[in-house]
């Protein structure tokens, strides 16, 4: 990948740019960039309204290149992973998708994310990097580990509008391409490798495309006839829609699990007290107890079993319109962040004792509310009184919010 200078806001920096940067450049006319681990990424284009409103009614385009890709292959590559997973390896077809979480002994997840097999022997993993932990794993089996990131860019192509725009810049019918399957294609002469998979919970594709051929896939995408509906979505939108689709990220809701994290040079939560096994993820269905032995299994049937569950995630609702009041009573301007924040925790009280925390809070413009993950006791009733302590400001203000299952939005996939 090439390095450029960006400039304000990213001044004195030199940043990683993906296959999608030249194009993302020309499209983000608010100049407003975040950072993605090395990389610098549009954090919104036009705003952050428009753009989370249009993946959930018309279409987005957002660049997920920095996600951390792995290359898993050999002759025992199936057995390696289905040792690895709480899930079945066995039962991936070809060009078929995995979500789900990687554990260790004591069943803390390490990451979790796609699971993408490409052949017999071929598999890719789309999470966190975890090559010391896999390193340490494969024993004596053949199968080799390669960290393919820079290969390949990922177009996330999002929204109701999805299916008609990909079928006009392609010429191909893909109405038939079913949630969490693969296919590949060509863009022209560009070959691609189209997945049903998001992070939205709406309908959509993620395109796997050539380094050197984004520039040409984004520009057949919005040509199209139906592309006049894309919104170009930033860094900063996407966040907010996968809270909504009640998608956690490593770091932010959790703290990751295995000896590929260095706390001292890590960002956002490190600490042990923020490990979390699948089932305090609300990632428990991804658990297979059937399918034989694999990493953590024994910890994990303990965890099920009852009474073993330490916490449980919920969709968290903030009563902001009495944050506002409480804002008012003091003579203060209300600070509530149009953007999801993202570190550290905010404390949860019930009974006037602090009895959890809340990640991945922020504005949903599609749902009109503060929205977040509430991290509680397993044994808390959702319907008793808990309150939230909101400290953006110098005096924090406990503020009551409302808790419910996952999701806040139901996928609409099909």
């Amino acid at each position: 990948m090439s390095l450029e200078f960006f400039g304000s806001p990213l001044t004195d920096r030199l940043f990683a740019c993906s296959p999608f940067t030249a194009a993302a450049r020309r499209a983000n006319v608010q100049g407003a960039w975040a950072t993605w681990g090395e990389n610098a990424l549009p954090e919104f284009f036009s705003s952050i309204a428009v753009e989370t409103a249009a993946i959930r009614n018309a279409a987005m385009l957002e660049d997920k290149s920095p996600l951390a890709k792995i290359h898993i292959h050999g002759p025992d590559a199936e057995r390696f992973i289905n040792r690895l997973i709480p899930r079945d390896a066995t039962q991936i077809a070809i060009n078929h998708a995995y979500y789900t979480p990687w554990c260790d002994d004591l069943g803390k997840v390490i990451v979790e994310g796609m699971l993408l097999r490409l052949s017999e022997i071929d598999f890719i993993v789309t999470a966190g990097l975890m090559n010391r932990w896999l390193s340490r794993q494969r024993r004596r089996l053949e199968v080799v580990i390669e960290d393919v990131t820079d290969c390949f860019g990922i177009l996330a192509l999002q929204g109701p509008d999805a299916l008609s725009i990909l079928q006009e810049a392609t010429g191909q019918d893909w109405s038939h391409l079913k949630f969490s399957r693969g296919r590949r294609t060509a863009f022209s002469s560009v070959p691609v490798h189209v997945w049903r998979t998001g992070f939205t919970g709406v309908k959509g594709y993620e395109l796997w495309v050539p380094p050197e051929a984004g520039n040409d896939v984004w520009e057949a995408l919005v040509s199209t006839p139906s592309g006049a509906s894309i919104e170009p979505c930033g860094h900063a939108s996407q966040d907010i829609v996968r809270v909504e689709a009640g998608m956690v990220l490593p770091a932010i809701d959790y703290a990751r699990a295995g000896p590929d994290v260095v706390k001292a040079h890590s960002y956002g939560l490190v600490d042990d007290a923020y490990h979390a096994s699948p089932y305090e993820l609300n990632l428990g269905r991804f658990v297979d107890f059937n399918k034989g032995d694999f990493v953590g299994r024994n910890a994990l049937l303990t965890e099920s079993q009852a009474g073993g569950i330490g916490r449980r995630i919920w969709a968290m609702r903030v009563d902001w319109r009495q944050l506002v009041s409480s804002y008012v009573e003091r003579d203060e301007m209300p600070i509530v962040n149009g953007k999801i924040r993202r570190i550290p925790p905010m404390k949860l009280l019930s009974g006037g004792d602090v009895t959890g925390f809340a990640t991945s809070i922020g504005w949903s413009s599609n749902l009109k509310e503060i929205i977040g993950f509430a991290h509680l006791p397993a044994h808390l009733d959702p319907l008793e009184a808990v309150s939230l302590r909101w400290d953006e400001s110098e005096h924090p203000i406990d503020v009551p919010v409302s808790l419910s299952r996952l999701p806040f939005v139901k996928p609409s996939r099909k």
